[in-house]
């Protein structure tokens, strides 16, 4: 009698973690941005709050794009573009949503990133093309803390630069016909902007559309995706 109690406890445990779970907006499926953004802008519609030497480098990238020269764009060299570019690049990104953990898997490349849920965001993170990133639920949005970058990547296809003091914050809300994903995202950098600001995006979510292999190495420089 007492085992049937422990596997009743036990199976009431697991149904309440079922709910739980069940409670949370599935953000799984594939998503494409729903309006192309060349320059990152704030929210506000104004151009992003660079110090002055960052606003030399940022303008020493537009004179070169101009001329057609991207070799400061590692992403022409099949390097990551890094975040948010990412997520603001016309090229869509499957979301695999886990109990513990959500996945990203970009087309281009098959770039992967893994948010860890619930997980304190280390101080000691080595500089990597995507940074470490930790999520947590606040009510139905999904906010993701990122941080630990190499600021050789872009922060969008215009060129904006960033240093390794990045810290980006994403928040996503799913419409409620779960076909819209709105993202907010905060850039805190103050090596690169003078104040903390945010950008906003968009995306509508393409059932039935499957990732496919995308090899960066295998296609033409001049059709490598940059935007």
């Amino acid at each position: 009698m007492r085992a049937l109690r422990v596997l009743l406890a036990a199976a009431s445990v697991g149904a309440v973690s079922v709910n739980v779970s069940a409670a949370v907006p599935d953000l799984s499926g594939v998503w494409f941005i729903s309006a192309h953004v060349g320059a990152l802008k704030t929210v506000d519609g104004k151009a992003p709050p660079l110090t002055p030497a960052a606003q030399a480098v940022y303008a020493a990238h537009k004179a070169a794009i101009a001329k057609g020269d991207f070799s400061f764009d590692g992403a022409t060299h099949c390097l990551p573009p890094g975040l948010p570019r990412l997520m603001v690049m016309h090229e869509p990104f499957e979301i695999l949503q886990r109990p513990k953990a959500l996945y990203f898997v970009y087309q281009i490349n098959r770039l992967p990133r893994r948010v860890y849920l619930d997980e304190a965001l280390p101080t000691d993170v080595d500089p990597h093309y995507l940074g470490y990133s930790v999520g947590k639920w606040d009510g139905d949005a999904l906010v993701v803390d990122t941080a630990g970058f190499d600021d050789s990547t872009m922060l969008d296809n215009a060129g904006l630069p960033h240093s390794d003091a990045m810290h980006l914050t994403e928040r996503y809300e799913l419409s409620k016909d779960g076909m819209h994903l709105h993202l907010l995202m905060t850039i805190e950098d103050p090596k690169t902007f003078t104040q903390s600001w945010s950008a906003q995006a968009d995306y509508t979510k393409r059932p039935g559309y499957e990732i496919p292999e995308e090899v960066c190495a295998n296609t033409p420089v001049d059709k490598r995706p940059r935007s």
